[in-house]
């Protein structure tokens, strides 16, 4: 299999450095996502792995570097812009609308292929009511996809956690982007529905590139084609789930013992079931 270049990469943060004040919080990092990759990020609390996501999304300006999407520069720009450019995210607060229904709160990610406004379309404005028909289409597709399409009515607030976590994710996907940021999926999620989680990266992965931000060190090995692992702002580690559990830095650093017995799986073993453990302090 010959291994994609830089020059290939669709997302692309190249030297990366944030400060705040006089702490350092990311220190020359580099880190590109290629077309169909599934590419995780790890490293212990404090290593930097929120603050390189919040750039990637266009929350956090870089104080130095570039980064780069699609081929373009996209240094500066603002997360809409990103989104309506094929950047979509997907973060641990949800940040949904807990008493708008699913799939409405699902239409809401589905905006930028509106010409007017989601918003609009919920006061009934003429030239939104054109494309409703579509975008709900589009919205009870990646519910079915997600498994939850049966729940399109139900109002946000009453779903259970996991579910919700799910709408979130369909949110994302509705607005048929690119590449995918997910920023610790499977926080608050059981073994069984870890795994769930990882089938459907997986699936997700054959469309879609992924930048997953992740401590759960099974999930991370089972759906990564790639890892880059960071250390007080630094990358110190970086190529496929075999070569960094082979690497004694990480090992003593981050994953322990217990990563010697993480599985590592390709998108071909999508169905396959897997645990889950902690990973040392990632």
């Amino acid at each position: 299999m010959t291994v994609p270049t830089d020059q290939q990469a669709l997302l692309t943060l190249d030297d990366i450095v944030v400060r705040f004040g006089g702490v350092v919080a990311l220190d020359g990092v580099h880190l590109d996502v290629r077309p169909g990759e599934v590419h995780g990020v790890i490293g212990p609390n404090g290593a930097g792995k929120t603050t390189l996501f919040n750039v990637a999304c266009g929350f956090v300006p870089p104080t130095e570097g570039r980064i780069h999407f699609a081929g373009k520069d996209v240094t500066g720009w603002k997360p809409h812009d990103l989104v309506d450019h094929g950047v979509a995210r997907s973060l641990q607060g949800l940040g949904l609308f807990d008493r708008l229904s699913v799939e409405d709160n699902v239409l809401i990610g589905a905006d930028r292929h509106a010409r007017t406004g989601f918003f609009s379309s919920l006061l009934s404005a003429p030239r939104a009511t054109r494309d409703e028909a579509a975008l709900k289409e589009r919205a009870v597709e990646v519910l079915d996809r997600l498994e939850i399409a049966d729940l399109g009515g139900r109002v946000v607030g009453s779903l259970p956690y996991p579910l919700r976590k799910r709408v979130a994710l369909a949110r994302a996907l509705v607005a048929e982007p690119r590449i995918l940021l997910l920023d610790e999926p499977a926080s608050g999620l059981s073994e069984t529905e870890m795994t769930e989680l990882g089938d459907i990266i997986l699936d997700l992965s054959r469309e879609v590139s992924v930048l997953l931000v992740e401590h759960h060190m099974d999930l991370v090995m089972r759906v990564c084609g790639r890892l880059t692992v960071l250390d007080f702002g630094r990358v110190i580690a970086g190529g496929t789930p075999e070569e960094i559990k082979a690497n004694p830095v990480v090992l003593e650093a981050y994953l322990g013992a217990e990563v010697e017995d993480a599985p590592t799986r390709t998108p071909g073993d999508a169905q396959a079931s897997g645990t889950t453990k902690g990973a040392g302090r990632a």
